[in-house]
């Protein structure tokens, strides 16, 4: 009995949590996760070029970003290079592997030590290359489409 009514609360407890990310504006998400916010500006002044790629990929691709992210925070413990391993064939992990991954560690490493706004971040289709061409367009300079 004890066990049916803590997993009953975990259940909710997630469903609770995944409300409320999705509850929150994508504009309001840097003031709802500043200290998260702020790092990840930090990570895209770092590596500009591979924020560029990262909010790319996102803008093209959100299920596979999202998937990405997802996967960093449930699997804690494991590597980019574990992450490809599972999904082999993507374009883009290819390219981030032979020219930026250390910024890809760093991103995982983003994601994990912020794992509730990244959530939050992802639950919005394109939210990271949202973030990139709204939060921290003046470091990296992504070009407009269509240009």
């Amino acid at each position: 009995m004890k066990t049916l009514l803590l997993a009953s609360l975990l259940v909710a407890a997630c469903g609770i949590s995944r409300v409320v990310a999705e509850s929150i504006p994508l504009e309001k998400w840097a003031e709802h996760h500043a200290e998260a916010s702020k790092a990840l500006g930090e990570w895209v002044k770092s590596h500009p070029v591979a924020a560029r790629e990262f909010f790319e990929w996102d803008g093209h691709h959100p299920e596979r970003s999202q998937l990405f992210v997802t996967w960093t925070i449930e699997h804690p413990k494991e590597g980019i290079e574990a992450y490809v391993r599972v999904h082999q064939g993507e374009p883009f992990l290819d390219r981030i592997m032979e020219r930026h991954a250390p910024a890809a560690r760093e991103f995982m490493a983003w994601c994990r030590d912020h794992a509730p706004a990244a959530r939050a971040l992802m639950e919005h289709s394109r939210g990271l290359e949202w973030a990139g061409r709204h939060l921290y367009r003046e470091y990296w300079n992504l070009e407009e489409p269509h240009k």
